[in-house]
């Protein structure tokens, strides 16, 4: 198959489950503390966006550092959703 057909072919880019932004995710399902917490260090410029997203990683939160950053901008897909 050659690029063209296989850029044709729609079963070559499946639908993403939910394009939500992780960050979004997160705090949606986060306990109040856990939550309030999180929003409340996301505010503070202090803490970088790696080392905001080292944390969640280290805690079985599958989330970046440029996720970090665009749900600190509001640029990410759940903020840009609504």
């Amino acid at each position: 198959m050659g690029l063209l057909e296989a850029l044709k072919d729609e079963s070559n880019f499946p639908k993403k489950k939910g394009t939500y932004c992780a960050v979004c995710h997160l705090l949606d399902t986060l306990d109040v503390k856990e939550r309030d917490l999180l929003q409340a260090r996301l505010s503070m410029t202090a803490v970088s966006h790696a080392s905001l997203s080292l944390v969640l990683r280290n805690n079985g939160f599958d989330v970046s550092d440029s996720t970090v950053g665009r749900h600190r901008r509001k640029v990410c897909s759940g903020v840009l959703k609504k």
